[in-house]
């Protein structure tokens, strides 16, 4: 069965067929803030370690899979439907949609066209900020004019990961959530740096900041409440279970593409001011992208084979370097199979994985050792 397949041009993975046996999932950021995200935008954000200081929550091994994450549903408002860029958690059949996501060098992006719209979803985290950036475009490829709304969605973190799992009376009683002038401020009260911001480069036309209300009870990601019936209701209080939701209402001419920016990140709202006036610029946006393309470019060029099996170009000179860089970051301690309850960080545990380095170089060798016998072999066969 056939998933996707490796763009070494872009260095990519590009992944056409959503619905794979397991999650694949990508690592953003390189700094401070970070993000573990797979395939179909569920995942997880944490700021130095997900132990301690998460900032969005994630259901590790469950039902249904993978969820929540980082989601932008589109509803028409002629007719009431409504779907996710990222296939989940809405999940449109095949048959109707077309659905890719992009797994880049600390990027991942979700695209797809449906009904007459193409719609993508890029996600970075810029060097040198403590922001996660949700790139949209979407554009009206029809020939009549399009009514829409647009929704995102997180759900926010206690920081402490036993206590957001386990806690209640902490967790749902120590947090509160606040919105003021398009930037939504989740306050973790006990904390001297418990602020967490979400906003965007528009002004919105709704919000909400409370799960519950925003999902609607006994409804999920699948179907919420507020996407459903078109319209955020504005709610936040001190308490219960925090999300980021933000509604704009567009009307998309034909050929007419529009460029929403969301931005999920560490500090309280005076940061997020700042943070949503930078980064309005999209110029500021694209220079940030070709940055972090720039950032692991010239890494990779450090180590750069040719040679006559396409694979094994593949393999050296792109993923196996990603990979071993990633695992020295992150060493065990960020994933979807250890979701951030332990550090993994002993000196035995680093050492270990900082063997990847060395690992990763094997395959280079092996290969080359392989050519060399052959030519051996071949000059003895001549003389």
């Amino acid at each position: 069965m056939r998933y996707g397949y490796f763009d070494n041009v872009r260095r990519e993975y590009v992944i056409e067929r959503m619905d794979l046996p397991t999650s694949w999932t990508n690592y953003l950021g390189v700094e401070d803030m970070a993000a573990v995200v797979n395939h179909t935008a569920g995942g997880y954000s944490f700021y130095k370690t997900p132990e301690y200081h998460r900032i969005s929550r994630f259901h590790g091994n469950s039902v249904p899979m993978d969820r929540p994450g980082y989601y932008i549903y589109i509803r028409d408002n002629t007719d009431g439907d409504y779907y996710s860029i990222s296939w989940q958690p809405m999940a449109k059949p095949f048959t109707e949609a077309v659905y890719r996501c992009r797994h880049g060098m600390s990027y991942t992006v979700y695209e797809c066209r449906y009904r007459g719209l193409e719609a993508s979803q890029t996600m970075f985290i810029p060097r040198g900020e403590n922001v996660l950036l949700w790139d949209v475009r979407i554009k009206n490829t029809g020939d009549q004019a399009r009514d829409i709304s647009v929704f995102s969605y997180l759900e926010f973190s206690f920081h402490s990961i036993n206590i957001d799992n386990q806690n209640f009376q902490m967790s749902l009683y120590c947090a509160g959530s606040s919105y003021e002038n398009g930037v939504i401020e989740e306050d973790l009260f006990y904390e001297p740096e418990g602020y967490q911001y979400f906003t965007a480069n528009f002004d919105p036309d709704g919000f909400d900041c409370m799960r519950d209300v925003f999902l609607g009870l006994y409804h999920t990601e699948s179907n919420p409440a507020a996407v459903a019936e078109g319209k955020c209701s504005g709610s936040f209080e001190k308490g219960g279970n925090h999300c980021g939701s933000l509604q704009k209402n567009l009307m998309l001419e034909p050929g007419q593409e529009v460029r929403l920016v969301y931005m999920l990140g560490e500090g309280n709202r005076t940061t997020g001011n700042r943070v949503r006036e930078k980064f309005s610029d999209l110029e500021q946006v694209d220079f940030a992208f070709a940055d972090m393309q720039c950032y692991w470019e010239d890494k990779c060029r450090k180590l750069q084979i040719k040679t006559p099996h396409e694979g094994m170009n593949t393999l050296i000179n792109t993923w196996t370097l990603y990979q071993s860089e990633i695992n020295v970051m992150f060493s065990r301690f960020a994933s979807f199979i250890e979701v951030g309850g332990r550090t993994g960080l002993g000196y035995r545990d680093t050492a270990q994985d900082a063997m990847t380095s060395c690992l990763s170089i094997l395959p280079f060798f092996t290969y080359f050792d392989g050519i060399l016998l052959m030519v051996q072999v071949f000059n003895r066969r001549k003389s």
